[in-house]
């Protein structure tokens, strides 16, 4: 029997799967810390999926968190799509605190090793309160 994942992001979009088994990443790992959000703006020309590790840029606007170039240090992850065209401008609530599972979890490039997405949020500013870790 095949198992076919669906991601968090394609919840409630139609789709036909001819199988039997599903499969999904899950997203919390525990309650505690308890879930918290908070809105944050988004800037022109933004694409970020659901579950994205996103921090402030240099204007204020959230863009995904970054090492390389002009570093963006993790402050919360997405809590629902977003995209924004030229000269647009949206809202969007992101989790500040959550005991999270990295494999749901959109990651910039550069956090390529488990180790550096489980220590992504270490040193993030306050109130962030995230825990990555992996299922067990």
């Amino acid at each position: 029997m095949a198992v076919t994942n669906i991601p968090y992001s394609g919840v409630g979009i139609a789709s036909f799967e001819s199988n039997e088994g599903f499969a999904q990443a899950e997203l919390f790992n525990s309650a505690i810390p308890h879930p918290v959000t908070e809105d944050f703006p988004v800037g022109p020309s933004t694409i970020l999926p659901a579950f994205s590790v996103v921090g402030l840029n240099a204007g204020g606007t959230l863009v995904l968190a970054q090492t390389s170039g002009t570093a963006v240090v993790p402050i919360g992850v997405t809590t629902a799509p977003v995209a924004t065209g030229a000269g647009q401008t949206d809202r969007i609530a992101i989790y500040r605190a959550a005991n999270l599972n990295p494999d749901a979890l959109t990651w910039h490039a550069d956090y390529d090793t488990d180790a550096k997405k489980a220590a992504a949020f270490r040193g993030s500013p306050t109130p962030t309160n995230i825990v990555i870790r992996k299922r067990l």
